[in-house]
């Protein structure tokens, strides 16, 4: 609960009255359209930190809109919060229309510090960062540079988590530690005709490139530790000479990520790949064992593209498809433009067959999150579901989910049913391939 909830408790009985004073878990938020005043919040978050009579603070989060008087008064309650060891800080600051909010260069000395997280903040770094216990560090809509960038990642020796959302001004990440695991790039923002965000971390056992990226490119020195990578991101272009350049940028990162066991590839990246074929370009091989599908199946050119991963990835043993029916990438090209041809349904599975062939001989699970609450919106993947049960040799199941689908609670299980019913009685490669649905039906479990 917020601090203001838990003071609140003081009215329970004699004995409560004064127990909130000792708690560790700081936790102020003032809601836009609250009616407590921003000169009252003030007030009240002093006479708090004033009355507080614990020890140490393990955590300090702090939601609330940013005004200019508000420089002055945060850096006086982090102070509080760091002289008292807290473990955890979270500093949201909305509707800032003055000057970026400064950290206060004590905060960068908080040897207690595990988790942080800021937002809204100029992330400017211009003395040493010690850090010895962070493990994750969230920085959301800063300002930053590669100096104090690297001065953060440098005085994080165990830092384990990083993610960076909608940040602009670094153009290179290089983390040698050991205990680096993950990092998030998500909506990152470039700077300059020719910018490049490089990330160097030997040790990093996970990477997501996620959002809205426009305008530069992302380079790969040396993930040669990495186990999972998701390419969820997308970019506006136009000009069609500009999506063939991002096409190979594409296929750059999975030049890099060859090696990754477990693939995440979004609906923006998919349609890349798929212009591929008019320029005579393959994919490099891929060790991926699961490999995760999300986009609009029926998109021009996607089955092309995932026909392409299916021929570089043959030790495929999971399928994961979270497609939808209608396409939401900023990329629209006319096939002939491109010099493509376009097949429908299992006329272009049977045509690729020849290519995706090693991909099947180690497939087991397929499951699909439903994508449609009528047989049109499920054509584009059905023609898909049947060209691999009828060739995959060693497929155990089909799962079609629809546990979690917004869809399937407003809608008949009709359809889905229907789906399934086309399987079951569509011929099969593998005699003990199993097609099972998934859905919520009312009163009872998922089926």
């Amino acid at each position: 609960m917020t601090t203001k909830d838990a003071i609140k408790t003081s009215v329970l009985s004699k004995r409560w009255r004064s127990t909130w004073t000792s708690n560790q878990y700081m936790n102020f938020s003032l809601p836009v359209h609250s009616s407590l005043k921003f000169k009252s919040f003030i007030t009240f978050v002093d006479s708090v930190l004033l009355r507080c009579t614990a020890i140490k603070a393990k955590r300090f989060l702090f939601d609330a809109p940013c005004y200019a008087l508000i420089q002055s008064s945060l850096d006086r309650w982090l102070q509080f919060a760091i002289e008292h060891g807290v473990e955890e800080v979270s500093v949201n600051l909305r509707y800032w229309r003055y000057k970026d909010f400064l950290l206060p260069r004590i905060l960068f000395c908080c040897t207690t510090l595990v988790h942080l997280r800021v937002s809204k903040c100029c992330f400017w770094v211009f003395s040493t960062v010690n850090w010895c216990f962070l493990k994750t560090l969230r920085i959301d809509y800063a300002k930053l540079n590669d100096d104090g960038m690297m001065r953060v990642l440098s005085g994080s020796p165990v830092l384990e988590f990083l993610e960076l959302k909608s940040c602009e001004g670094v153009k290179h990440i290089m983390v040698e530690s050991k205990s680096f695991r993950e990092l998030v790039i998500d909506s990152h923002k470039f700077c300059g005709q020719v910018s490049m965000l490089k990330i160097s971390a030997p040790h990093l056992l996970k990477l997501r490139l996620l959002g809205n990226s426009r305008g530069g490119e992302f380079r790969l020195d040396e993930v040669s530790s990495l186990i999972e990578a998701e390419l969820n991101f997308n970019m506006e272009i136009c000009a069609l000479d500009k999506v063939k350049a991002h096409a190979d940028l594409v296929k750059g990162l999975l030049k890099r990520l060859h090696h990754v066991t477990e693939l995440v590839m979004g609906s923006w990246c998919l349609q890349a790949l798929s212009l591929m074929e008019a320029r005579d370009m393959f994919l490099p091989s891929l060790k991926c064992q699961h490999l995760i599908l999300l986009g609009a199946a029926g998109h021009e050119g996607v089955p092309e593209a995932i026909a392409k991963i299916f021929e570089s990835t043959q030790l495929l043993e999971k399928l994961f498809l979270q497609t939808s029916c209608t396409p939401n990438s900023a990329i629209e090209l006319n096939a002939d433009s491109v010099g493509r041809r376009v097949f429908a349904g299992e006329e272009f599975w049977n045509f690729v067959k020849w290519r995706i062939y090693q991909c099947l001989m180690h497939l087991r699970h397929v499951e699909i999150v439903d994508c449609g609450a009528n047989l049109l919106a499920w054509e584009p993947v059905l023609s898909l579901l049947k060209f691999l049960l009828q060739n995959a040799l060693w497929l155990d199941k089909i799962v079609i989910n629809s546990t979690n689908s917004k869809s399937s609670q407003a809608f008949e299980p009709s359809p889905r049913l229907e789906v399934a019913r086309i399987l079951l009685s569509h011929p099969k490669c593998s005699p003990r391939a199993k097609v099972i649905l998934r859905y919520p039906f009312q009163g009872c479990p998922s089926v």
